[in-house]
């Protein structure tokens, strides 16, 4: 059995970044054989092929819609991904993971999805009722189709113009807004990897739009609220935003291949442990496994 295992690592970019380039020294220290696979090129299928088969596991390290459709092919040829393409779909839904928080009683903020009618909108959130709202397409990264409305009418032409610049009208949901820093806590594989309090002086705290970041301490509620998360969602890698009314925590969303560079002289740290885990997660579920010739 071929000891030295091969992971083959998603990203875009004209050249491989600073990240990137930490993957590649602490894969070798590590006597991992990385397949760096650029996903920002010409998209040539045989070539890909090629590629993903000499792999034994590809890790997704980049966030673009466009990736799903490279993930889901991997699939296809029967090898495994970090994370699964399905929770892209599923999971990281806006809507469908506030369905899930309240299945679980995992405490999120008041959320309803948008009609998609204008005159229905209008009295979905004229019965929600809860100022300012948060209008925010089901999917999205980066604060892109996330905005916010003080009444009935900003939200109105909200909705117009997020469906003005989407002609497939991806739904829409409104989400009571919640005054607080966004709080990024970084898991890796069920455990607390990096905490990270996004601030700003703009009411988005995402990871564009932060000022600096700076650590904090995970309590025993919110602790006990991410493993719910972990549980829920089935992610092996994540970033989990959360944030804070009072003394509750309440959990925004889920993110797949989350940033990594929240902290400084972290990023390296976070690297070495999800490739430790990748080869946990060969030597356990895939190296074990007999191969099938067809």
């Amino acid at each position: 059995m071929r000891k030295k295992l091969v992971v083959g690592l998603f990203y875009t970019g004209a050249r491989p970044g600073k990240e990137e380039e930490l993957f590649l020294k602490y894969a070798k220290k590590k006597n991992i054989e990385l397949a760096m696979i650029n996903l920002s090129k010409k998209f040539d299928e045989e070539s890909f092929e090629r590629q993903v088969r000499k792999c034994d596991l590809i890790y997704n390290n980049a966030s673009e819609e466009f990736v799903l459709e490279p993930l889901k092919t991997v699939e296809e040829y029967g090898k495994k991904v970090i994370d699964a393409s399905k929770l892209y779909y599923y999971t990281e839904d806006k809507w469908m993971f506030y369905i899930k928080c309240r299945e679980n009683k995992i405490p999120t903020p008041e959320t309803i999805l948008i009609p998609n009618n204008l005159m229905m909108a209008r009295a979905e959130l004229k019965e929600f009722g809860k100022w300012p709202v948060i209008l925010k397409r089901i999917y999205g990264t980066r604060g892109r189709f996330v905005e916010r409305a003080n009444n009935l009418e900003e939200a109105v032409k909200i909705v117009k113009m997020i469906w003005s610049k989407d002609c497939d009208h991806i739904p829409i949901i409104g989400q009571e807004f919640i005054k607080s820093h966004s709080y990024r806590v970084t898991l890796i594989n069920g455990k607390i990897v990096q905490t990270a309090i996004k601030t700003s002086n703009n009411w988005k705290a995402t990871g564009v739009y932060q000022k600096k970041c700076e650590k904090f301490r995970v309590d025993a509620k919110l602790r006990k609220i991410l493993k719910k998360v972990v549980k829920a969602t089935h992610i092996n890698i994540c970033g989990v935003d959360v944030l804070k009314r009072g003394d509750e925590w309440l959990v925004l969303e889920v993110n797949a291949e989350p940033g990594l560079d929240f902290i400084d002289g972290e990023q390296e740290m976070v690297v070495d442990k999800i490739l430790d885990f990748l080869k946990m997660y060969w030597r356990h579920h895939i190296a074990k496994k007999p191969k099938h010739h067809s």
